[in-house]
C-alpha cells in the first residue's frame, strides 16, 4: 500500500470534521499499521504499542475540529504518538530507552538465520542505547521516510536540529556497531 498522499489526508479530516464517520474510518486505515510500527519501536510491547495507537487517534477524533492545517496531517499524527510515547514513559516511570534484555538468546546458533537475528538485535539495542531526540528523528527517517522539514515539525525544532539530530545517531550507531558496543 503506498502513502496516502497529503490531500486525501486533509480531505478525508475535512470530511470527518463535517460528520463523516466514514473518513475517519478510512484515516483510521490507511495510518494505522505505519503509525503502529512507529510506536512499537518505542515501547517494544505489542500490547501497548496497540493502546497507545488506540489512544493517538482518540486525540485525533477529539481534536479533528482544532487541527489547522499549519502542518501536514501524517506530521500532527506523528506529534501526537510522540507525546503519547513521552507520557507512557513518565507514566510508568520506566526509562524511555527499552533494553532488550528480556530477549532470548537462539537456542541453534549456526545458521544464517541466527546470525541474522542476532544482527538485528544489535542493530535495535544500539538504537534504543540512543538519546530520545536521535532516536525519534533516525525513526521517524529511515522507518516512517519523513522528510527533515517534517520531522523538524514532528520535533518542534529547527530544520538544521533535525538535520543535526539524524547525523549524529547515525554516527553514534556506526561507532557502536563497529565496537560492538550495545
Amino acid at each position: 500500500m503506498s502513502t496516502p498522499s497529503e490531500p486525501d489526508d486533509a480531505a478525508l479530516l475535512r470530511a470527518f470534521v463535517g460528520g463523516s464517520e466514514e473518513a475517519f474510518k478510512d484515516l483510521v486505515r490507511m495510518h494505522q499499521a505505519p503509525l503502529y510500527r512507529f510506536i512499537w519501536r518505542q515501547v517494544q510491547d505489542h500490547s501497548m504499542a496497540a493502546d497507545l495507537c488506540q489512544k493517538v487517534f482518540l486525540q485525533v477524533f477529539l481534536k479533528a475540529g482544532s487541527f489547522r492545517g499549519a502542518a501536514s496531517f501524517r506530521t500532527w499524527l506523528y506529534q501526537i504518538a510522540i507525546n503519547q510515547c513521552r507520557n507512557h514513559f513518565r507514566a510508568s516511570k520506566h526509562v524511555e530507552n527499552v533494553g532488550l534484555d528480556s530477549v532470548a538468546p537462539p537456542v541453534d546458533e549456526s545458521g544464517d538465520v541466527v546470525e541474522a537475528e542476532q544482527q538485528t538485535r544489535r542493530v535495535r539495542a544500539a538504537v534504543d542505547a540512543l538519546p530520545p531526540k536521535q532516536r525519534y528523528t533516525l525513526q521517524l527517517r529511515f522507518y516512517q521516510e519523513c522528510t527533515f522539514a517534517e520531522i523538524a515539525e514532528i520535533m518542534s525544532c529547527p530544520i538544521g536540529t533535525a538535520k543535526a539530530n539524524y547525523h549524529h545517531a547515525i554516527t553514534a550507531l556506526r561507532k557502536r556497531l563497529r565496537t560492538g558496543d550495545e
